[in-house]
Formats: structure tokens, C-alpha cells, sequence
């Protein structure tokens, strides 16, 4: 009879990618505010983006005037718009370097959940030679993810024990959370640190270096 040998589980860590792999809150801004007229809503000015940065999804729906059964429609055109655009995005300074190194320590697998379109953070990761991770996955729902972190975890056959993910708005943080993953919240993003402290998050960096801290690149 042969041994039976149990093999451990690679740690998984599932990003996020407005805001958290790509600075695209500018962006984002700019798109906004041209869908505004469209779907009828009230504009956000510049000098405003910092105090709804405070604000949950919802909180900001309601600040803004959108019926709720408008978002996932305004989300859909918002995606096509902003292809056009990618080009002009950047990573946060210094992830790059931080992810790399995790990457290339082979202790990890690296991948992408995203209510961004594929095909936006494709382009995004090659201009940027990015390509530490193995699959993208897209989610069209905007106010929730729980039920497709908790698909990617069937899918995989994870132990949620053994998945991070790493996102930028209390909506990562809460639905991976209800998931069963374990959360990890950077606050160069969408939310401010306060706003994802209230979120309770395994983890809350405010500098990508300090994932180093989180995932050991030994």
C-alpha cells in the first residue's frame, strides 16, 4: 500500500482592480459625471471626491440621487467608456515592485476579481508588462461580491482559510469577509482608511510596500 502524503495548500491572493491595482478614481470621476446627464442624476464635483471617499457604495448612491435599480446599467456603459481611456491609467507607485516580488517568491497564487470589463484590465495589464496572474475574473454586480468570491472558492476548491482578498471599498471588504476569505483593504483607493476600519478587515495598509508584511516574498 502506497503512502498517502498531503501537499499544503498555496496561499491564494484575489485582487482588486479599480483602485486597488489601478489608479482609476479619476477616471472613474470623469465617467460619472458625462453618464449624469444620461441617467439623470446629480454630478459630483471635483472638490467633493474626498469627502464621499468617507461614504459606503450605498451611502454614495443615495448622496448622488441614483435609484438603485440604475446602478448596474450605469455600471455597464460606465465599463465600455472607459476602455477607451485605459491607456492613460497607472498603478499605484510602488506595487509593481511589491507584487512582483511576491510573485516571483513561487509562494503564492495570484489572480483578479473585477466589476471592471476583462477586457479594460487586459489592456491595462499589458502596458504595463504586467503578468503575475493566472486568471481575471469579471462580476457584473456592483453593491456586492460575496456570491462570486464564494463561486471562485468552489471553483478552485479552496479552504477559505487559505484565500486573501485585497480590494480598496468596504463592499471588497465585506464580501469577501461573508465569503469566508480572509480581507486585506488598501486605502489608496475608492475608501479612506477610517471608512475600512469601520469594514473590519483582517488587514489595512496604506502604503503597497507594507503587503510585504502581509505576504513574505522569502
Amino acid at each position: 500500500m502506497f503512502p498517502l502524503f498531503m501537499t499544503e495548500q498555496k496561499t491564494t491572493i484575489l485582487f482588486d482592480f479599480d483602485g486597488t491595482l489601478a489608479e482609476t478614481m479619476m477616471l472613474i470621476h470623469d465617467v460619472f459625471n458625462r453618464l449624469s446627464g444620461v441617467y439623470g442624476y446629480r454630478q459630483l464635483p471635483e472638490e467633493d471626491i474626498e469627502a464621499v471617499r468617507h461614504l459606503t457604495m450605498r451611502e454614495f448612491i443615495d448622496h448622488c440621487g441614483i435609484p438603485l435599480w440604475k446602478v448596474p446599467v450605469i455600471a455597464i456603459h460606465a465599463r465600455r467608456l472607459m476602455h477607451s481611456q485605459m491607456a492613460q491609467v497607472l498603478p499605484p507607485k510602488g506595487l509593481v515592485d511589491a507584487l512582483t516580488k511576491i510573485h516571483e517568491s513561487g509562494n503564492y497564487l495570484m489572480d483578479i476579481l473585477t466589476s471592471n470589463r476583462r477586457k479594460n484590465v487586459l489592456k491595462f495589464l499589458s502596458q504595463h508588462r504586467i503578468n503575475w496572474f493566472d486568471e481575471i475574473e469579471s462580476t457584473h454586480s456592483v453593491l456586492s461580491k460575496k456570491r462570486r468570491v464564494e463561486k471562485y472558492i468552489r471553483q478552485k476548491g479552496l479552504d477559505p482559510a487559505h484565500l486573501f482578498y485585497v480590494g480598496d471599498t468596504t463592499i471588497d471588504v465585506e464580501s469577501a469577509r461573508h465569503a469566508g476569505a480572509r480581507t486585506v483593504a488598501v486605502s489608496w483607493g475608492l475608501n479612506t482608511a477610517e471608512a475600512l476600519a469601520r469594514a473590519n478587515p483582517d488587514h489595512l495598509v496604506d502604503d503597497p510596500r507594507q503587503l510585504l508584511d502581509i505576504f513574505p516574498a522569502l
